[in-house]
């Protein structure tokens, strides 16, 4: 049974937004076997994370929590922190037809605009006049990109100088990103972006007989480079915050819990850059006895993030959270095709890097994104269970502690804000009971 449900807000620093939430968890904590932590993605407002967390929990309830033992008293912390929506409408603009300049066009002016927000609270609008007059400079170099090599120079430097550069790594191409010679990044984003990705009846590339086409971002020239830019620099900048919210916000309070119930069993579940952002707070929480799971619902972060030496030196910008020991219950990794968000964003990182991979985006690709292909280069991975199952009353997944489980969700995912479902909590109720 769920014994409470307790929403905390952070700001964009990671701070509690009102301390008398953190009060009413801790108060709560006494008579609960467990708590499950979830973090919501790419969310606006706080009606969809809350319409997130409600689809969530009742259908954890309609698969049956346990009646006694492991996860059956279930406290609930549901975090709301300031995420930026990652409008599929900007990665692939105009359905991704190569002649949707218009739609490019609009597209690059929206995520411009959205660059210059930077809300403190979740669902507020926030800028400071900084952060504008950097964006109003890139925005004035819009119509010279195709012709000015200067423009070009200043648009990449104006962005840039929007960023945090401490939270550059090697695995997701973020540290060229900043490095680069600006014209040199412009024209290694200028080519089209093509992705192995399932298609709809009359899907734009048109379909194979497998159901699936080369899609993506099929635009090209300095303003779908521009765009791209953008995005990318949105993307960096939601995985900076994730970072801080999860490794300040969330692990102080966690820590606080631990401090009063030393043994309590954590589960930290989260959607998008919020996988991000419980992976980060994994990190931050020392090693302990206490259970710690980790559930990545559609994870917005690099495939290679938990990995070991994924390209024969580098380790992932999280690979200390397995190394280390900080989770020592199950990881659970749900990864689809179907996901377009994530599918179509991370070989952006490929184009920095020029890497040129037959299939942008798939696990073969050395940028690719966890809710795409789920953790690649991972020692701790156990292919004994390898299938996000649809919902069977009388199946139990043999989760073990300490272990990897890539869920591959084709057949019971079918996009990337699809993470509530049965299937999913089913699996999520399994991880509850290991011990």
């Amino acid at each position: 049974m769920i014994t409470g449900q307790f929403e905390i807000e952070f700001t964009k620093d990671g701070l509690v937004h009102d301390e008398h939430q953190v009060t009413r968890l801790l108060d709560g904590l006494a008579d609960t076997t467990d708590l499950l932590v979830l973090a919501h993605g790419w969310n606006n407002d706080k009606a969809e994370a809350t319409t997130l967390y409600d689809t969530l929990i009742t259908s954890l309830e309609a698969v049956g929590l346990p009646e006694s033992g492991p996860g059956s008293r279930l406290a609930v912390m549901r975090v709301l922190w300031p995420s930026k929506k990652f409008a599929l409408e900007s990665l692939i603009p105009g359905g991704g037809a190569a002649t949707a300049t218009a739609a490019n066009d609009a597209a690059l002016l929206t995520a411009l605009q959205q660059l210059e927000q930077d809300p403190v609270l979740l669902g507020t609008d926030g800028t400071d006049p900084t952060r504008t007059h950097l964006v109003e400079r890139a925005i004035a170099q819009i119509e010279d990109l195709d012709t000015s090599a200067d423009a070009r120079r200043e648009y990449v430097l104006q962005i840039r100088n929007l960023l945090d550069p401490s939270q550059a790594h090697p695995d997701d191409a973020s540290q060229e990103f900043l490095d680069l010679d600006p014209e040199t990044l412009f024209q290694r984003f200028t080519g089209e972006v093509p992705v192995l990705l399932p298609t709809g009846p009359g899907g734009a590339a048109g379909n194979t007989s497998g159901g699936a086409a080369f899609l993506g971002d099929l635009l090209s020239g300095a303003k779908a480079a521009a765009r791209r830019i953008a995005n990318f620099a949105t993307y960096y900048t939601m995985k900076t915050r994730a970072g801080a919210v999860g490794r300040t916000g969330v692990a102080g309070v966690l820590g606080r819990a631990r401090e009063r119930h030393p043994q309590l069993p954590i589960h930290l579940t989260g959607h998008s850059f919020g996988g991000r952002l419980v992976t980060a707070t994994a990190a931050a929480l020392p090693p302990s006895p206490a259970p710690l799971s980790l559930a990545l619902l559609q994870a917005a972060f690099s495939h290679n993030g938990l990995a070991q030496r994924f390209d024969g030196q580098h380790d992932g910008a999280f690979r200390a959270v397995l190394g280390e020991h900080h989770v020592n219950g199950p990881v659970i990794v749900t990864h689809t095709k179907n996901d377009l968000a994530v599918g179509v964003a991370y070989p952006l990182a490929s184009r920095i890097a020029r890497d040129n991979a037959a299939a942008l985006g798939d696990h073969d690709d050395p940028y690719g994104g966890m809710g795409r292909n789920g953790a690649q280069h991972t020692p701790e991975t156990d292919p004994t269970e390898q299938l996000l199952r649809k919902v069977t009353p009388t199946h139990q997944y043999t989760f073990a502690a300490g272990k990897v489980f890539n869920l591959q969700a084709d057949a019971t995912i079918t996009d990337h804000g699809d993470v509530a479902n049965q299937a999913v909590a089913q699996a999520l109720r399994d991880v509850l009971r290991v011990r």
